[in-house]
């Protein structure tokens, strides 16, 4: 049996390619694009509020409310890390507005809930966690 050896190779990617790779890079983190995502989570958030899904308003808001997580980057050290805002807090006025009410009447709906529902549609650590928050004030 004689056994051959296969070479793999990888393309280098064009200059069109790259600059479609940039564009579409840019286009993503535009703030139109941001504003649309803002604008749609909001959307869904409030018609999960109306059929009263709770935990599902209160996990879609969150992706927009608390910044996404640290990274690292290469060229930085080990020490400093890269820290993004919040999405709500590039968007608009009249977004943050209507998604910080939307938050605030969340969190007051679910204390009203009470212990009982409370618990049932959260859970006992985390609706108590909530509760505690909205208590403190520490939104």
């Amino acid at each position: 049996m004689s056994s051959t050896s296969t070479d793999t190779v990888i393309a280098k990617p064009s200059n069109q390619t790259l600059s479609f790779l940039d564009s579409s890079i840019q286009t993503l983190s535009s703030p139109r694009h941001k504003k649309s995502h803002i604008s749609k989570t909001y959307k869904q958030a409030s018609t999960l509020f109306l059929y009263r899904r709770f935990p599902e308003v209160l996990s879609t808001l969150q992706s927009i409310l608390s910044p996404p997580e640290k990274k690292q980057a290469e060229d930085v050290s080990s020490d400093e890390e890269l820290v993004n805002p919040a999405p709500i807090a590039t968007a608009d006025r009249s977004s943050r507005i209507k998604v910080w009410s939307l938050y605030l009447t969340l969190l007051n709906t679910i204390i009203e809930l009470g212990p009982e529902d409370g618990i049932e549609a959260f859970g006992a650590k985390q609706w108590k966690a909530i509760r505690a928050k909205a208590r403190d004030g520490t939104i």
